[in-house]
């Protein structure tokens, strides 16, 4: 019996100080290329080690009562050293491999890391301190509390990176959220509304300290940048942007975002994205911007108005419904959603007004007392649904915007005694018919925007009913003068003319003047020539805009760059290839004048990183070349920079060059805003059958940039000579 218990002993020894090698060799390779599969392991880490945590607190009690005198229990205590030292190495060998990802704060994870390690080594010695010295009860104790000490510093680095910093702030309870300010003119859309919700649902695991997927969303630098799996948005086209996309999925796919179990982004904030996607994820744009019928703006309204007057946490006490109905409720044309993972209360909504048909809210009724929310907005019901909704007694938000109501029964509600909101816009809804339900004392808000309620009516019921909000739009900020919107030009999406084509500004507010330049200086309201009509422009050409008006602030200044189509280009070709994610139409995206937008990376751009940008280009020789202009995008927050070197060579053949121009760009010397930086190079003159241009990407992103040290890129999407 005791040669069994030796052998047993003895195999996890070994075992132990072959797990503890090799967590050793791990902790100094790098991971980066191991198989997925055995990355995929690394998630077992979360899962394990709560049982090392426990026996490590554990040996403080056991320390005490052992007694070592005794032989069963010595090898028993000894048995739960092993046990112990295993747990905690093979623990921190899956922690080795969850942090291949490099998803999260590379200082917490270094602290973490060797703290991890430090704790297995420490667990091993512990066994060697109690064979060697367990009756001098100093030393063993000195020991265990050291193993303790470091387990406990090391769990809460951990702690740190998966749950933040202040996890273990007992001291402070509040909502920390962002919360929806109310609507102003200077209200900016992305700062204040789209970012409010990136904070409030995919901050927790996009951010400085954990970057799930190389994903951070701390800042609309790092927004734009995207992550591991590309750009999170594709600006102007929202139904190719991988974020929308991952918020689409079903909530059992791997892939959907935010993940199971975290709170969800609504259909109003998913609408919200796409709509400013589509505005070209404009984040100077401001709520006075918007017209009053613009989509943005409604939507805006809704999300600002009802989404933040709801709390989050509110407790219900009715049980949850059967999950049974639940699933057989939903389909392609309903949703039935809880409004949180621990929560009983459910959200109904309906989709394809084509397929609604009245049996679907019906069908509802067994799971009635858990809806606190039923949307049926676009959906082809009437005044008949009033006395079927009074069947939902828990029933707080209703969305009919835009349904075929005319009100002549909305008095049906006030047998809906928590009814709080409801949505009415777009529909004949009167003011007569809003008298019978004004004074339902759970009422808080009702929205009518595109009604047939005018605003003297509206004005009377706020009068008579003036516990209730009643929408009035936007809150208008009586303190600051409004500032009136840049300048733009006619056909913004054209940017490379014809020789001889005019250039022609153009601004919304009739009577406003527009002042410009195009020596790269700023106008306002007095410098600047003063635009009349459509001018001519002759080669490269930067224009400098603003718009002025009595009784208004300037304007911004708005820019922008003109190229004119120059000696015909025979052919171009790539000599180093761009990177595969960038490759666009290849050689031809350099001379197909299809312009680019510093946003949008992925389309008509050609992006070099782990290789300079070097193309040739073939001419009939002749005319004389004496300039070339490269257009360059120009994101440091994508880390995309000007090149720190062009080289422009040129000859009669590829074989037959010499040097004729080369040039260093001016670098940034902070994060700026993306846009489109033309690079004019002067060269020797000459009638040259082929041109060949290497434009460097930096090698060391400065120090005041977040990646610091890495390569930068070089984005090239049309080349023009002279």
């Amino acid at each position: 019996m005791m040669k069994n218990k030796t052998l047993h002993i003895q195999i996890l020894g070994a075992l132990l100080m072959l797990l503890q090698a090799l967590m050793l060799v791990v902790s100094f390779a790098s991971l980066t290329d191991i198989p997925q599969w055995l990355k995929l392991t690394g998630n077992l880490h979360p899962v394990l080690l709560h049982l090392p945590i426990s026996f490590i607190i554990l040996l403080i009690p056991i320390s005490i009562f052992i007694n070592n005198s005794k032989h069963q229990e010595a090898y028993l205590f000894n048995l739960f050293l092993h046990y112990t030292a295993l747990l905690a190495t093979i623990t921190a060998l899956l922690g080795l491999l969850a942090a291949s990802s490099n998803d999260y704060d590379k200082e917490l994870l270094i602290k973490h890391k060797w703290l991890s390690i430090a704790t297995a080594l420490l667990t091993h010695i512990l066994i060697y301190i109690y064979q060697y010295t367990s009756h001098d009860k100093k030393v063993w104790s000195f020991a265990v509390v050291i193993t303790a000490i470091t387990m406990i510093i090391g769990s809460h680095f951990g702690g740190s990176l998966t749950h933040g910093e202040g996890y273990l702030d007992f001291n402070s309870s509040e909502d920390k959220s962002a919360a929806f300010k109310p609507l102003t003119d200077s209200t900016l859309i992305y700062d204040d509304v789209v970012n409010a919700i990136l904070t409030n649902k995919c901050l927790e695991c996009h951010n400085d300290k954990k970057s799930k997927g190389g994903l951070n969303l701390a800042s609309f630098a790092q927004f734009q940048k995207g992550g591991k799996s590309g750009a999170a948005f594709i600006s102007g086209d929202p139904a190719k942007s991988l974020f929308i996309q991952r918020a689409l999925l079903s909530l059992d796919d791997k892939k959907h975002m935010p993940p199971k179990g975290k709170a969800q982004l609504t259909e109003e904030e998913i609408y919200l994205f796409k709509e400013w996607i589509i505005r070209k994820a404009d984040t100077a744009i401001r709520f006075h911007q918007l017209d009053l019928k613009d989509t943005l703006r409604s939507i805006i309204q809704k999300i600002v108005q009802i989404k933040s007057s709801v709390s989050a946490t509110k407790h219900y006490d009715f049980k949850k419904a059967n999950e049974d109905d639940i699933k057989s409720l939903n389909s392609p044309f309903r949703r039935v959603l809880p409004i949180d993972v621990n929560s009983p209360a459910l959200v109904v909504k309906f989709y394809l007004k084509e397929k609604f048909n009245i049996k679907l809210l019906e069908e509802c009724t067994p799971i009635a007392k858990q809806i606190i929310e039923i949307n049926l907005s676009s959906m082809p019901v009437d005044d008949k649904v009033f006395e079927l909704l009074s069947n939902f007694e828990n029933l707080e938000k209703l969305n009919l915007n835009g349904t075929l109501i005319n009100g002549e029964k909305l008095g049906s509600l006030s047998a809906n005694k928590k009814l709080a909101f409801i949505s009415l816009a777009s529909t004949k809804i009167q003011a007569k018919h809003l008298y019978s339900i004004g004074n339902m004392s759970s009422l808080k808000n009702i929205y009518l925007w595109n009604s047939q309620v005018s605003d003297t009516a509206l004005k009377s019921l706020q009068l008579k009913f003036p516990k209730i909000k009643w929408d009035i739009g936007y809150v208008p900020d009586d303190t600051e003068l409004l500032k009136l919107t840049p300048p733009t030009v006619s056909n913004a999406e054209k940017m490379i003319l014809n020789p001889g084509e005019q250039v022609a500004l153009k601004h919304p507010l009739p009577g406003a003047q527009i002042r410009y330049t195009v020596d790269g200086t700023i106008p306002d309201s007095i410098n600047g020539m003063l635009y009349t009509k459509p001018f001519d422009i002759s080669g490269l050409t930067q224009i400098n805009a603003v718009a002025v008006s009595k009784g208004w602030l300037t304007s911004n200044s708005s820019n922008f760059t003109f190229f004119v189509k120059g000696i015909k280009i025979d052919s171009a070709i790539i000599i180093n290839q761009p990177a595969e994610r960038y490759r666009a139409n290849g050689s031809t995206a350099l001379i197909d004048f299809n312009k680019g937008t510093p946003i949008n990376l992925n389309l008509n751009w050609l992006g070099f990183r782990d290789q300079t940008m070097k193309a040739g280009f073939n001419f009939n020789g002749t005319e004389t070349i004496s300039t070339v202009v490269l257009s360059l995008a120009d994101n440091t927050g994508a880390y995309v920079f000007p090149p720190e070197k062009i080289i422009v060579k040129g000859g009669l053949n590829k074989s037959n060059l010499t040097t004729i121009a080369t040039i260093k760009p001016p670098q940034p010397t902070a994060q700026r805003n993306a846009g489109i930086i033309p690079v004019s190079v002067n060269l020797i003159p000459g009638k040259y059958h082929y041109v060949e241009i290497e434009a460097i990407n930096v090698q060391r992103l400065p120090n005041w940039h977040p990646g610091k040290k890495e390569k930068g890129w070089v984005f090239v999407d049309e080349v023009f000579f002279y």
